[in-house]
């Protein structure tokens, strides 16, 4: 796509670096939750899962079923590649995973499973019952809800390391504002990314861990965030994000068997 096809939210004290802006610009899917049940096969946080009867809910190594933390249902959003057009992605973590894990890619703590797209859903099991041993009390995500997807172009985040490929360190110290704000401040208050998505720029609360690490470069693929929100009651530790990456060529491959989740709070 043509970078003038691009569009971005671009402040007026940023106006001038519209190019370097555009050039940076990526696809997201914005992800509103709506407190409102969803269907099994629709896209949501927490509830229950679109299983068959030839599927089983993951469990993790001590025997345990995983807990299901969110569902995109890719028909329902309009990415393009490197994600598919439609098909079902869930996302679960193991009960131990509420137990701080900060970072990892072994998937014993977490399961992103891909269901490729079916004419219907009326084949997805309705009895539960096998969950209602699974402790939610430290749970995430306090209610189901349903998910609005909207889809846009995003500038490098203000905490992505990929912001030094567009804006030198003398630029982002620099004052550009009459009140002597400095480039970086208007920047963290422009495009801190810090919103439930897919796609596009990740959050972080301290720093990229990718920064310095090309193995976790290969990384470069923001499956899915979710943020603390006390509006939508998701609150995971002390305010903190989860966030899951994958390699773009793996993605456009339809294969989830290598993902970094990253867990980070205050």
């Amino acid at each position: 796509m043509n970078n003038f096809d691009k569009v971005i939210y671009i402040p007026k004290e940023l106006t001038c670096f519209h190019t370097y802006l555009k050039d940076s610009a990526e696809q997201v899917a914005l992800l509103k939750p709506i407190q409102s049940p969803a269907f099994l096969h629709e896209s949501k946080f927490a509830g229950l899962p679109y299983l068959t009867n030839i599927m089983e809910h993951p469990k993790d190594v001590h025997n345990q079923y995983m807990l299901f933390l969110a569902q995109i249902n890719f028909s329902e959003l309009q990415l393009s590649n490197p994600f598919p057009k439609n098909g079902i992605l869930q996302f679960y973590i193991s009960q131990q995973c509420l137990e701080k894990v900060k970072h990892h890619y072994e998937h014993y703590h977490f399961k992103v499973q891909y269901l490729p797209h079916r004419e219907n859903y009326s084949d997805a099991i309705q009895d539960f019952t096998y969950l209602k041993e699974v402790n939610l009390e430290q749970f995430p995500i306090k209610h189901e809800m349903k998910l609005q997807a909207k889809t846009q172009y995003e500038p490098v985040s203000a905490m992505d390391y990929r912001l030094e490929n567009y804006f030198n360190p003398e630029i982002m110290s620099a004052s550009i504002t009459l009140d002597e704000r400095s480039f970086q401040d208007v920047y963290l208050e422009s495009y801190l990314a810090a919103d439930h998505k897919i796609g596009g720029y990740p959050y972080f609360i301290n720093e990229d861990f990718r920064k310095n690490s090309k193995f976790l470069q290969h990384y470069d693929t923001l499956l899915l965030q979710i943020v603390s929100n006390d509006a939508h009651q998701i609150m995971w530790g002390d305010s903190g994000i989860m966030s899951f990456f994958i390699n773009s060529k793996m993605l456009e491959q339809l294969d989830f068997s290598d993902i970094y989740l990253h867990l980070e709070e205050y």
